[in-house]
């Protein structure tokens, strides 16, 4: 393909994916006017996210297209309760839709269904995150042409999963290289108490999201610390606005933050301001250790952690036995954070590589990747 006019990036994962590969396309349209670049999604929120991309990089000719559900979809999403059933007929529309283009670029692997679906010129992925969970999706990479991931951390993984090296570039975390460029935000709190950023992952058979309101108690009772609730969006997805409201009301002006659905959520605000992480399986450990920071995690299954390479991160910091000992692992965080500084550095280093240029050096091997195919 050594004639590239026509690229289409799909993101169907919703607004959390976007900083992790729109930024690259809206380098590939600055960089090479002659190249239609094509944005497809599905909600208002991605759509916004894409054009404030496009705005801040002043990529003018990065076309954005929302586009709708199928009913089918929709029929789904309200049978299972699950918006993720409704992907498989978006994505045949979205294949019909870039039927022209001459490559589709995504964030997500549910778009390897795009191969069932027909679709027989190259399928690129970029890894959004860089955590260090294994999840079963790991084995839709073999249906992409090209895989583009931070760091060699991914590289090894991949390839111990029986990936050809071939198809793998580490090219930094592109989020970061595209935020650090952007002020940051006010002061998450008008006082002085240090700021707990709690950001428990989505999946309830890893994450503390279960003990979530016990945890959340703790911090009400103590005026120490301050707290921003911060899950990952898709812990919430499926809620009703009744169950909502419930955790919403947990908030206590300049004490707790509760914030289910913000484009905060997205665009590291907490990471960047908070003074420690409490988590357990989010990549946002390692966004937030791109400054090096304490950092603890709440064991809510009495995970045997120590060996298990899904809680490498947790060699970082302090581990909470359950919402009691939440606090005091906290305070051990701070205390023992100087021992875990050159640790917590060699391990962002290998989760993200070298970050600052990302951007440009993803378009570029992107441009590259595609005309050997």
């Amino acid at each position: 393909m050594t004639n590239l006019n026509n690229l289409t990036f799909v993101f169907i994962g919703g607004e959390h994916q976007v900083l992790h590969l729109a930024p690259v396309a809206a380098e590939l349209s600055l960089s090479h006017p002659d190249i239609t670049v094509r944005c497809i999604c599905a909600d208002d929120r991605t759509a916004a996210a894409l054009r404030a991309v496009a705005a801040a990089m002043r990529a003018s000719t990065m076309t954005v297209t929302q586009i709708a559900w199928p009913w089918a979809g929709r029929i789904a999403a309200r049978i299972t309760g699950s918006r993720s059933a409704a992907k498989g007929p978006l994505l045949a529309r979205i294949r019909w839709q870039a039927r022209k283009t001459q490559a589709i670029i995504v964030p997500e692997r549910t778009s390897a269904a795009l191969r069932w679906l027909g679709w027989k010129r190259p399928l690129v992925h970029f890894r959004h995150g860089a955590g260090d969970r294994a999840p079963s999706s790991e084995a839709k990479q073999r249906a992409f042409d090209a895989i583009f991931v931070p760091g060699q951390k991914d590289i090894e993984r991949a390839v111990a999963q029986g990936l050809s090296r071939k198809r793998l570039s580490a090219v930094g975390y592109i989020k970061i290289d595209y935020l650090q460029a952007l002020p940051t935000g006010p002061q998450l709190f008008d006082n002085d108490r240090p700021t707990v950023f709690y950001n428990p992952h989505f999946d309830p058979a890893l994450s503390s999201i279960g003990i979530a309101r016990d945890v959340i108690a703790r911090f009400r009772q103590q005026e120490r610390y301050n707290l921003v609730f911060a899950p990952h969006v898709r812990a919430f997805e499926n809620l009703d606005p009744i169950a909502r409201a419930r955790w919403l009301e947990l908030a206590v002006p300049e004490h707790i933050a509760v914030d289910l659905d913000s484009p905060k959520l997205f665009d590291m605000s907490y990471a960047r301001a908070a003074d420690i992480y409490l988590g357990d399986m989010s990549s946002q450990l390692y966004e937030f250790l791109a400054k090096p920071r304490p950092v603890a995690f709440v064991n809510a299954h009495g995970a045997n952690w120590q060996d298990d390479p899904r809680y490498a991160g947790w060699h970082l910091g302090e581990v909470a036995s359950g919402a009691d000992d939440v606090l005091a692992a906290v305070d051990r965080a701070f205390e023992r954070h100087p021992d875990m500084i050159q640790r917590q550095a060699k391990a962002t280093a290998f989760a993200f590589g070298r970050y600052d240029g990302a951007i440009k050096r993803a378009s570029y091997q992107l441009l590259h990747t595609l005309q050997s195919l």
